[in-house]
């Protein structure tokens, strides 16, 4: 589910300043679904967004594993908490400013950050259909198969801090604290 984009130009799919790309992953707070993370990923020309696991931000506090807080401190805005786009772009002979800049165009202006989440949730939503379903109960599924599989805070704290690795050692263009419209 969730997948959009495809199309030619380049070995990763993409168009102008992001043909290049070949592979990209990452985590994105859309302005429409201000509660869920979308998980991003591309990989050759597929490409997905889909439901990801709820911002911090909107997870009463007393329901926080112990140290999070602590663990957050890095990317926590007063503002908008943990709600944020960060994604890691893999290409071969990729143009970083430019493709930033690309990136960059996906982002609310300072003005439409300044129309507040009201205005947010009018934006036009090509994943509506893919939340609503997870809301709706296709969560369900996911969740019997997931059971025993939920990850502990501490072992996703581990696999962040391998993903941060990962990012150090590679080419990355980072899209900042915005907001994909």
């Amino acid at each position: 589910g969730g997948e959009g984009g495809g199309g030619g130009g380049g070995e990763g799919g993409g168009v102008g300043a992001l043909a290049a790309l070949l592979r990209v992953k990452g985590i994105a707070w859309l302005a429409t679904q201000r509660s869920q993370q979308a998980h991003v990923a591309l990989a050759g020309t597929r490409f997905t967004v889909e439901p990801g696991a709820p911002w911090w931000a909107a997870v009463e506090r007393n329901a926080w594993p112990r140290g999070l807080e602590a663990d957050l401190a890095a990317v926590w805005a007063e503002t908008h908490g943990d709600r944020r786009t960060e994604l890691v772009c893999i290409g071969r002979e990729l143009d970083h400013a430019a493709a930033k800049a690309a990136l960059d165009a996906c982002l609310l202006s300072e003005g439409d950050m300044a129309c507040g989440q009201e205005a947010w949730a009018a934006l036009p939503d090509p994943y509506a259909a893919l939340w609503e379903a997870c809301a709706r109960g296709v969560a369900e599924m996911k969740e019997q198969h997931l059971e025993n599989h939920v990850p502990t805070h501490e072992e996703r704290i581990a696999r962040h801090r391998m993903r941060l690795r990962e990012i150090e050692q590679s080419q990355r263009v980072r899209c900042g604290r915005g907001i994909v419209a």
